[in-house]
């Protein structure tokens, strides 16, 4: 059985209520999406997209590569026309390489009745996502990952670095 933890936050925009690692509720989205869960890619390169995602994110996504990460980036519309916007307010001399990369491998998704998207080729060569997959939360986004590379980052990931940068960063 998959396993997913949502939190939700509701507070008023002008609450100066909790803040987490120094940043206050107010200014966050009003949901996390959060867990890890596995899927299944099929021959057509469709996976099911889990209900607890879709229930928070909605059911039009948005699919790219990650920056720095052979993985899938999942977005909202509602997130994906944010980081557009931020992007375009910076100087176009700075981002032409990160529109390049970004903007050119998105695609717009929406999930059928069951829940099944299709992933697009170029999106599956770049994950290089195999049957086995494992889409993982990440607040307010996602990220599908193939099954063996998400346990190898596991199996790298330094326990004393991350040790080390959440205490330089007050976490």
């Amino acid at each position: 059985m998959d396993t997913y933890f949502s939190l939700k936050f509701n507070f008023s925009e002008k609450c100066a209520g909790p803040h987490l690692f120094g940043v206050s509720f107010c200014e966050r989205r009003d949901r996390l999406v959060i867990g890890e869960f596995k899927s299944t890619l099929d021959a057509k390169g469709r996976m099911n997209i889990p209900l607890k995602l879709r229930e928070e994110m909605g059911n039009d996504l948005v699919l790219a590569k990650t920056i720095g990460t052979a993985c899938i980036k999942v977005y909202s519309k509602e997130d994906w026309q944010k980081l557009v916007a931020r992007i375009n307010e910076l100087p176009q001399v700075k981002t032409q390489s990160i529109k390049r990369f970004l903007f050119g491998s998105a695609y717009e998704i929406s999930a059928d009745k069951q829940g099944r998207v299709s992933v697009p080729q170029p999106l599956r060569e770049y994950a290089t996502l195999t049957a086995d997959v494992v889409v993982v939360g990440l607040e307010g986004t996602a990220e599908i990952w193939d099954k063996a590379s998400w346990v190898k980052f596991n199996e790298n990931t330094n326990n004393e670095d991350l040790t080390e940068l959440a205490l330089e960063l007050g976490i």
